[in-house]
């Protein structure tokens, strides 16, 4: 899908996010490091793997690095200064913060608390700081957008379109999008 994608459009960014496990088996089908080697040839810009974590991933983040693919890594409002240091030192592109403890599209941004959190984040890592889990209008990604780098809506998102014929999918999404992009540059 990537490399279609890229026969269109060689600039928007691609970032695959997944499990380590659907990774392992694609290498165990088609050899070792056979993911990132087509990813790359594919024209995938960087990977989130959310149960990779940094203690047991730095082997896989030198491979990433080498073949100019960014490893994005989560941090939690529960993440240790200790974890953040480690982050700091794997994670290229960006870093992924999760606004709430909990699991995607439950709960209420506290704005308040990521303004806190963000700077605190920016301590340990030198890449931008991303913020989702939450944001889930213009208002919330206007007040995020204030002390972050990037804004991340998924949740929100899906819950708009799923329900939504298909013809009528892109223009929903279109829409949505179109507020929160006005929000953003207000």
């Amino acid at each position: 899908m990537v490399k279609t994608f890229r026969s269109k459009d060689a600039n928007t960014p691609v970032v695959l996010m997944g499990y380590a496990n659907p990774i392992e088996r694609y290498d165990l089908k088609h050899g070792e490091d056979a993911f990132i080697r087509d990813a790359s040839n594919a024209g995938v810009d960087g990977v989130l793997i959310v149960d990779y974590p940094p203690e047991e991933c730095k082997e896989f983040a030198a491979k990433l690095k080498a073949a100019s693919i960014d490893l994005i890594f989560l941090l939690a409002p529960t993440s240790t200064e200790k974890r953040m240091k480690l982050v700091g030192e794997l994670a290229s592109g960006y870093v992924y913060y999760v606004s709430l403890k909990g699991v995607t599209g439950s709960g209420s941004l506290n704005t308040e608390a990521v303004a806190e959190a963000v700077p605190r984040i920016r301590q340990f890592v030198n890449v931008p700081v991303g913020v989702g889990f939450g944001i889930r209008d213009a208002a919330s990604a206007k007040a995020v957008a204030v002390v972050s780098d990037a804004v991340v809506i998924g949740s929100r998102l899906i819950q708009l379109i799923e329900d939504q014929p298909h013809e009528k999918v892109a223009s929903t999404a279109a829409h949505f999008l179109r507020e929160i992009r006005t929000a953003l540059d207000s």
